[in-house]
């Protein structure tokens, strides 16, 4: 990310002195706290609904119909993103 710190340099200040550090922000820290928990419940749901709908699947026989057959696709695609990229959605 690139920013400008020609405001920050215009007041001397350097990265050991504590008022560069009570400069506002670029970004509302708020509202990142919020995405982050947002985004972790988010995993979380989706790794229990998918996980539940796919042990359903492969418990129950009844459950293995070509049309389900499909839905069952989409579930694995679905447990497989809330696995791997919510969470590096939030790690990044």
């Amino acid at each position: 990310m690139w920013f400008n710190y020609s405001s920050i340099l215009d007041f001397n200040l350097s990265r050991d002195d504590p008022l560069f550090w009570s400069r506002p922000t670029p970004v509302d820290c708020n509202m990142i706290r919020i995405v982050g928990i947002f985004l972790c419940v988010a995993t979380l749901i989706g790794i229990v609904l998918n996980g539940t709908l796919l042990y359903s699947f492969v418990r129950y026989q009844a459950f293995r119909s070509p049309s389900n057959i499909f839905v069952m696709f989409i579930v694995v695609i679905g447990l497989f993103s809330s696995c791997t990229m919510l969470p590096m959605t939030i790690i990044l």
